[in-house]
Formats: structure tokens, sequence, C-alpha cells
């Protein structure tokens, strides 16, 4: 039997999950950041050590076999920072065991691809398109930050919902419900008020993206500017997705399209939006929505590391495990 450890790292939280080569899981653990663009040595390897130790502790006679150990963490598309983290992980993981440090896009590729050439859409705070083609090739579009990008993500959607309920105060704007759901949302009562709320704010991106979920509410309610948003929102990540398609594939090449992030958490809206526009410039890309977390994308890649198929049978036994142990409900 062959163990292997998938980790998904970010900014706020990093999960590392214990499995062998069926898709078994032995043990999970979380702690906290390990975005090296973010935090300090000091935390990551707090967070590491912790991680690791918790894996040791809930299953030492599989943890003390793992052979593969893949990382995939927000910053590590930087060398240094690779190496940083590299340097840390090797210090908790078994003696023998190989280790992987990639950027955190890459398993969230795997969650859908299982280790195939495609595409995969992040959009949840900040956006990106990232994929890999059959030569190996990788290759971004955006991402570039949300003073200077991230189209489509979830700050740029409550940007534009704050932008219209201001339009709407204004009367230089469509009516919209989306001013008094931003109104109730900040508890204030005029827009010089919302005004001095979100520029107050110690993060004001992070007070800004919460105003996504209020887009979506109101989209549900059949608001004709919230609607406008979305659709926007959908053009621009289906944009990003197909000049991303054109750099790296061939024309007419079958792949995935794998969207993650909290943009696609009701698969009913902007997934279906971004197939619709696809369908018209990438006809045979097929645009799927992830059965297994990001850790489990680190899992698969652990698995390649490996040299271990990775099968529908492992994907379901994965997808299995994850539901089991509550790790996942996508």
């Amino acid at each position: 039997m062959t163990y292997i450890i998938g980790v998904d790292g970010g900014g706020t939280k990093t999960m590392a999950v214990l499995a062998d080569h069926e898709g078994t899981i032995y043990a999970h653990a979380n702690a906290g950041p390990s975005n090296p663009n973010t935090i300090s040595d000091e935390i990551i390897n707090n967070t590491f050590r912790f991680l690791f130790r918790e894996l040791k502790k809930q299953s030492l006679e599989e943890f003390q076999k793992v052979t593969a150990v893949f990382a995939g963490v927000a910053g590590a598309s930087s060398k240094a920072n690779a190496d940083k983290l590299s340097f840390i992980i090797k210090r908790y993981s078994p003696n023998k065991a190989f280790v992987t440090v990639d950027m955190d896009a890459i398993n969230a590729l795997y969650s859908g691809t299982y280790g195939r050439p495609g595409i995969v859409q992040i959009s949840g705070t900040g956006s990106i398109s990232y994929g890999i083609n059959r030569h190996k090739k990788q290759d971004r579009v955006g991402g570039w930050g949300y003073l200077l990008g991230d189209e489509g993500s979830g700050y740029y959607i409550g940007q534009q919902g704050i932008i219209a309920a201001l339009k709407a105060y204004d009367g230089r704007g469509e009516k919209t419900i989306l001013l008094d759901m931003v109104y109730d949302h900040f508890k204030v009562k005029n827009g010089e008020e919302l005004i001095s709320r979100v520029y107050s704010a110690k993060i004001p991106k992070n007070e800004i993206s919460t105003v996504s979920k209020l887009v979506f509410q109101a989209y549900n309610k059949k608001d004709s500017v919230a609607k406008g948003i979305i659709i926007q929102a959908s053009r621009e990540l289906s944009f990003s997705i197909f000049t991303l398609y054109k750099k790296i594939f061939n024309e007419n090449e079958k792949i995935k399209i794998v969207l993650c992030g909290g943009i696609f958490t009701d698969s009913g809206i902007v997934p279906p939006l971004i197939r619709s526009e696809l369908r018209i410039q990438a006809k045979k890309v097929k645009v799927v929505l992830p059965k297994i977390p990001p850790v489990g994308g680190s899992i698969v890649g652990a698995l390649i590391t490996n040299e271990k198929e990775v099968n529908e049978k492992v994907i379901k036994n994965l997808k299995t495990e994850f539901e089991k142990y509550k790790l996942w409900s996508g």
C-alpha cells in the first residue's frame, strides 16, 4: 500500500490529508495560514508543525510510510517561496517522503481534471485563470489583484453592487433593491454613511467582497441591475478562460474547464452563463464543477508523483471519503 499527503494552503487556512493510493483517508487536519506573501516564516512553520503532528497523532503507522507530499499553496508561484515552503514541510515529513510544492491553482485544477490537461477558473475574493496543456506548459490569465484586475471575482461583483447602489442613490442609475440591501448590510442610512463605513474599514477589500452575496440574492429576486452585474462578471471570466485556451491549447482541443471558488457556489447561476459564453467561443471544452475539494487535488498530485493511476474508482472513493468526514459538500 502507498501512502501520501496532500496539502491545500491559503491566506487564512491550510488543510492536510493523509490517504492511500486507493483514495482512502486515514487522517486530516486544519490549521492557520501558509501564504508566504502575507505571513512570517514563524507562522508558516507553526502551521505545518501542527498539521503534520496531527496527522501523525491520528495515524502513526500510515504517516511513517508516506512516500510523497504534494502541497499546493498560495504564493508558491515564486521559486523563493516554493523553496522556503519545501524546506519547512520536509522538516516535518517522514524522511523518505518526496516533497513537491506548487501554487494552489494546481490542486484546484487537479480537483476537476485529476491530473490531466485543462484550465481552472478560480473566482473567490479574487480571480485567476490557470492552465496546463499536454506538453506540461503552464500559463495564466488575470490574477493581478483587486487594485489592477480580479475581474469576475467576489470583490468585483461586490464593488459593482455598491457602485450600482450609489448610482441609484444619486439618481444616476437604474433603481435597484441593492440600495436597501447594502444599507441593511452595513447598517447605514444613506450614501454618505455607506462611504464612511467602507473607507474606514480595516480591510476595505474584504468588506466590499461580502456584498457579492447580496448581488446574488438580488439576482434571484429578478433585480435587473443585479442581473446585469452577474452577466458581466460571467463574461469577464469567460473571456479570461478563452484567452488562456487560445494561448496554450490547439483550436478545438477537448479539455475540461474547472470552476473553483465561492462565485460558483450556486451552480445554477454563473456556471451556466459561462457554459453559454464558451459554447460560442470554444465548442469542445467541457465546463465542470469539482467532485472533490482542492486538497483532494493535492492528493491527486501526490499520486501522480508516485506514478500511481488516478482512475474513476480512486476519484469515487476520494469523493465518498471527503463526504464521510464532512470535508466536502460539493
